[in-house]
């Protein structure tokens, strides 16, 4: 399975734009095919089989969401995380009718963590676009309005995506899933997250969006008060997924003995953002 999203930087400023797209025509196969600059962030899309093309961004995050949403949600722990299709409830997507083929296939611990992550990609995509809207004007109102709320939903729905990702025991990560992203299976060594474009770009609009706020509006605003807890929970997930595959030992990023010890420093960080 592969998913068709566009470079990040190319999403929408306008939240609305949803409303202009949906169909289910196969943009994917009309459109030039492009490959990220960084040669990081172009390994990173390798291996969780992520493929960019130019153009319609917003036709492909949708069909992407759909289809990554409806392959997750067989899942029998989906039962257990409702936030996993708020991301399409606030979107206004409609579900897709059934999961896509390659959902067929048994969901063994590799087809959990690839699939888990292509759905955090879209969702994260969602979550920029979200983003954008709310800075596309300099007036609390916008900033505060519809797109900010929705991010909120989005990143809590990451969390969930995160949660699912990791259902599959620790001696499968172990024994396929780690040694899947590193040498001699993955050329490169120090692989991470901070590889990926798409959170790449969410950071620097989180960072926007909170200079914003932080200028206009109060700090006990409740939309800030959501986005702060929205954040606090896909890094608690992130946290619990590294301490139960890492735990204190080092990740494949390296540069320290404590994976889970490092993550948290990462996440109150990535709080002040805000």
């Amino acid at each position: 399975m592969v998913i068709y999203l566009a470079d990040p930087e190319s999403l929408p400023h306008v939240w609305g734009a949803w409303k202009n797209s949906g169909s289910r025509h196969d943009v994917r196969r009309q459109k030039r095919r492009i490959r990220l600059k960084d040669p990081q962030e172009a390994a990173y899309d390798d291996f969780f089989g992520v493929v960019r093309v130019a153009g319609e961004p917003t036709e492909l995050l949708i069909r992407a969401l759909q289809d990554a949403t409806a392959a997750m949600a067989r899942l029998p722990e989906a039962s257990a995380e409702p936030a996993l299709g708020e991301a399409l409830d606030v979107t206004g997507i409609p579900a897709a009718e059934r999961p896509p083929p390659e959902a067929e296939a048994e969901a063994d611990a590799q087809w959990r963590w690839m699939s888990g992550h292509r759905l955090f990609f879209a969702l994260t995509q969602a979550t920029v676009l979200a983003l954008q809207d709310a800075l596309a004007e300099p007036r609390t109102a916008r900033l505060c309005g519809p797109g900010a709320e929705a991010a909120g939903v989005l990143l809590r729905s990451s969390a969930a995506a995160l949660r699912l990702t990791a259902s599959f025991s620790p001696a499968d990560y172990q024994s396929v899933v780690r040694p899947a992203m590193e040498p001699p299976q993955f050329p490169a060594t120090g692989f991470s997250g901070f590889w990926s474009a798409d959170h790449r770009v969410l950071l620097q609009r989180l960072e926007a969006w909170g200079r914003s706020h932080h200028s206009s509006c109060a700090p006990d605003c409740p939309v800030r008060v959501g986005l702060l807890g929205a954040v606090d929970e896909v890094y608690e997930s992130h946290i619990g997924v590294c301490r139960r595959f890492v735990g204190s030992r080092p990740s494949l990023l390296g540069g320290s003995d404590d994976a889970t010890a490092t993550l948290s420093k990462l996440a109150r960080r990535r709080r002040r953002l805000l």
